[in-house]
C-alpha cells in the first residue's frame, strides 16, 4: 500500500512538472487581457498545416508588405490533441507596422506565444526580426491582437495562437501602420466549430444502420 501512494506521489508531481512546462511555452489571454508577455519558442511544430492563405498584399498608412497565416494542427503548446494553433507572420517592404490583429476569435481559449525562428512545417516562413512587446484581447473575446514597440520595418516573428478550437472558419486579418491607420478585410482563418450534420442527414445515417442490422439477421 506504501509503495503504491509512493508511485501515485511521483505520478502526481511528474504531471505538474509538466503541467508547468506547457504553461512556460505561452501566455493565456482570456476576454478581456491587457498587455501580456509574449514568450518566445526556440521552435515551432506540428503534425500538419489544415490552411494556409499564402502571402496576401497590404496596405496601410503608407505601410506596403504581405502578411501570411498558417493553421497548424498540434502545434507547440498545443492545448488538446487534435487542437488548431492560428499563427501569422507579416513582412514590410514600406514603412513600419506597430500591431497586427485577428477577429474573431469568440469565446474559444488562446495562449499567445511567438518564434523568432522559422518552422519547416510553415512552408514560405522566414526568421522573424521583429518579436512582439506584447499581446492583448478585448472584452468581447473577439478580436486578439499582437503589439510591436518598436513598429517592424522588416519582418515580424511567428505570431502564434493556440486555440481549443478542433476546427477553422474565415477570419479577417488587420494590420495596424506605426501612425495608427489600419488594414482591413485581410481574408485569414479563426477559430470555428466542427460542422453538425442537418438533422434529415442524421436521420439518413440511422437508416442506413437499422437496415443494415435488419439485413444481417436475415443473413
Amino acid at each position: 500500500m506504501t509503495e503504491h501512494i509512493r508511485w501515485v506521489t511521483w505520478a502526481v508531481a511528474l504531471l505538474a512538472l509538466l503541467g508547468v512546462a506547457s504553461a512556460a511555452h505561452a501566455t493565456a489571454l482570456p476576454a478581456p487581457s491587457v498587455d501580456v508577455a509574449v514568450p518566445n519558442l526556440a521552435t515551432f511544430t506540428g503534425t500538419s498545416v489544415v490552411a494556409d492563405t499564402g502571402n496576401l498584399s497590404y496596405s496601410a498608412g503608407g505601410a506596403t508588405g504581405t502578411v501570411r497565416e498558417w493553421v497548424v494542427a498540434n502545434g507547440t503548446g498545443a492545448l488538446c490533441a487534435g487542437c488548431l494553433s492560428f499563427v501569422y507572420q507579416f513582412t514590410v517592404t514600406a514603412g513600419s507596422i506597430g500591431r497586427l490583429s485577428a477577429s474573431s476569435y469568440d469565446a474559444f481559449t488562446v495562449d499567445v506565444s511567438h518564434s523568432l525562428n522559422l518552422s519547416p512545417l510553415l512552408v514560405g516562413s522566414i526568421n522573424g526580426g521583429f518579436g512582439p512587446q506584447n499581446a492583448d484581447r478585448d472584452a468581447t473575446g473577439a478580436t486578439i491582437d499582437f503589439d510591436f514597440n518598436p513598429a517592424v520595418t522588416t519582418s515580424s516573428s511567428l505570431l502564434i495562437a493556440n486555440t481549443n478550437a478542433t476546427a477553422s472558419q474565415s477570419g479577417i486579418m488587420f494590420l495596424n501602420s506605426a501612425t495608427g491607420a489600419s488594414s482591413a478585410n485581410i481574408a485569414g482563418f479563426v477559430p470555428g466549430q466542427p460542422t453538425v450534420p442537418e438533422p434529415a442527414t442524421l436521420l439518413l445515417i440511422g437508416s442506413g444502420v437499422v437496415a443494415l442490422g435488419v439485413w444481417r439477421r436475415r443473413s
